[in-house]
């Protein structure tokens, strides 16, 4: 075991040895390091006066502030937190996300596969999951940081549950954390991964004819969904509050995007530009010679050879999701996604390259049952080696800025374009248009004249003195109204009305001549406190259920 773990660590390193450099590169979503900063803000100054959940972002929407967090699946970006306390910078951060979520890829696929192919074969299938081409996409091309890390918790929920299934309630727990781990990752991605799962379960429901274990998934479902609920209820609830027509449309209308056969098995086409209309991609969309070739040779090998009729189900199964996939992606599939509105959601068809690559991969390693015992070794070595020729030179960025870092990736120009990218995601409806230009100053007057003194500024908080010149002012507060904002005048509440201001929405109270003290507080909705209760007792109870609790007091329960 100590062998084949040494093999699978040297064998990851090509994966990642380029992460380990100083410095960054270039990426499509390049506010990885943004966003990591962003969540940090919302842990500075004391506990007790931490935003969490991290919800509210100060800097980003041209520095007027938006709920990124409220909507944006925000687990990897807790994750990072963790890396960067313990002395990373932002930008090393995001390098150490990357290299833990490829390490983290390997195992989850091994803990699958060898419960099924054995301890070769979950090798075998671990290192075809890790050296999928699109998993080089999601990370060095896209920097998708939160389906990357959805590509952790695939195998994952596919072992624990029918672990459970299998041997009994003991596993719930880990059930439930492993599917809200994705429901706090990715979206889309629990969307697309959703139908797979429920026949993956039907499936060991049929072999082990376990009707018990109904309840125990159940169970694990509503405690995935407790565990998850404070980013998830909000995001359902209060989506009507911001601007979200932008995910579906112009670029990111599905389309566009759209692949043919050729792009996605025999044509390779490495490179770090863009998705277009067309099969004139400038990235690469293929699935890898491998990860279809071997699957395909298992399936036909298995239909041919009566010894496979054990395990020929799930064989079957796993054929059924790559075929499947690799037709919604094809745009003869465009009559299916019509008729069904929430996959536009999706964005882009080729996401489904996911389940594809977590099929393939995981299908690839039951090779080792067709393989006599005497040629084993020398097949895991000639195939490995095989796979790293093709595609390990694919796990590497397009170029390296060894100059870069945080107080310059924070600084200038750059500084700007990350305060400004992405500004309708999640873009308040109050604010129907983005702004001509950043925010200049915390406190403007809309009308009369005067000063002000910031005596406090957090993520959820903000603290001033303002001395008002004039009669008949109105202070102007440069940051977004969103449901959960409040302000206190002189230790009044003031009512907000954000369509006082119609072309922004940011927030407006009357003043009359003198000093004043003026406060906004980020608070929580009815929504979001309910939705952080029920969070809040599942991750309690979670807590108490792995508490190593005294035999004695164990007995009298």
């Amino acid at each position: 075991m100590k062998r084949l773990f040494l093999v699978m660590v040297i064998l990851l390193l090509p994966a990642v040895t380029q992460l380990m450099r100083t410095g960054y590169y270039p990426m499509h979503d390049d506010l990885q390091a943004m966003r990591q900063l962003e969540m940090d803000k919302c842990f500075t100054g004391s506990v007790m006066a931490w935003q969490f959940p991290c919800r509210w972002v100060t800097d980003m929407g041209y520095g007027y502030g938006y709920p990124l967090f409220n909507f944006y699946p925000p687990l990897p970006y807790y994750f990072g937190q963790l890396v960067h306390l313990t002395g990373f910078s932002f930008i090393g951060t995001v390098k150490v996300m990357g290299i833990i979520g490829f390490a983290a890829s390997l195992v989850t696929m091994y803990l699958l596969a060898a419960e099924f192919w054995g301890r070769r074969g979950g090798m075998l299938a671990a290192l075809f999951y890790l050296y999928a081409p699109y998993h080089s996409t999601d990370f060095y091309v896209r920097a998708a940081i939160n389906e990357f890390w959805a590509l952790v918790w695939y195998p994952l929920i596919y072992w624990v549950t029918y672990k459970m299934i299998k041997e009994g309630k003991r596993w719930i727990p880990w059930v439930a954390m492993s599917v809200a781990a994705l429901m706090l990752s990715h979206n889309p991605m629990l969307m697309i991964f959703a139908p797979t799962y429920l026949v993956w379960i039907i499936l060991w429901w049929i072999k082990f004819r376990s009707v018990k274990s109904f309840g125990n998934l159940a169970l694990s479902a509503v405690w995935a969904f407790g565990l998850a609920a404070f980013f998830t209820l909000p995001v359902i609830l209060e989506a009507k509050y911001v601007s979200i027509w932008t995910l579906t449309s112009g670029y990111f209308n599905y389309l566009a995007h759209f692949l043919d056969w050729r792009q996605m098995l025999l044509k390779i086409n490495w490179g770090y530009g863009e998705s277009v209309f067309g099969p004139n991609d400038t990235m690469s969309f293929a699935v890898g010679y491998l990860h279809w070739i071997v699957p395909a040779l298992i399936v036909g090998t298995a239909l041919a050879w009566k010894k496979m009729r054990q395990q020929m189900g799930i064989i079957l199964f796993l054929a059924g999701i790559i075929g499947g996939t690799l037709f919604m992606m094809h745009w003869k599939a465009t009559p299916i996604w019509q008729r069904v509105p929430p996959l536009e959601f999706l964005q882009f068809p080729w996401r489904l390259l996911t389940l594809t690559i977590f099929a393939g991969s995981f299908l690839s390693g039951a090779a080792v049952l067709f393989v006599p015992k005497k040629w084993l070794q020398l097949f895991l070595a000639a195939i490995l080696t095989l796979l790293l020729v093709l595609n390990a030179n694919y796990f590497r960025p397009h170029d390296w800025w060894p100059w870069v870092y945080d107080a310059y990736k924070f600084s200038g120009e750059l500084w700007r374009l990350q305060t400004t990218a992405g500004i309708f995601d999640y873009l308040p409806k109050w604010a129907p248009f983005p702004p001509a230009d950043g925010r200049k100053g915390l406190v403007e007057f809309a009308k009369g004249s005067g000063t002000y003194k910031v005596e406090n500024f957090r993520s959820n908080f903000q603290q001033y003195t303002v001395d008002v010149a004039t009669g008949g002012a109105v202070l102007e507060i440069q940051t977004y109204y969103f449901p959960g904002w409040r302000v206190w005048l002189d230790k009044g509440e003031v009512a907000i009305d954000p369509y006082r201001d119609p072309v922004l929405g940011r927030m407006r109270i009357d003043a009359t001549e003198g000093r004043h003290y003026l406060i906004a507080r980020f608070t929580d909705t009815p929504v979001r406190m309910a939705a952080n209760a029920i969070s809040l007792l599942a991750w309690v109870t979670l807590i108490l259920y792995f508490v190593p609790w005294p035999k004695r007091l164990t007995s009298r329960i």
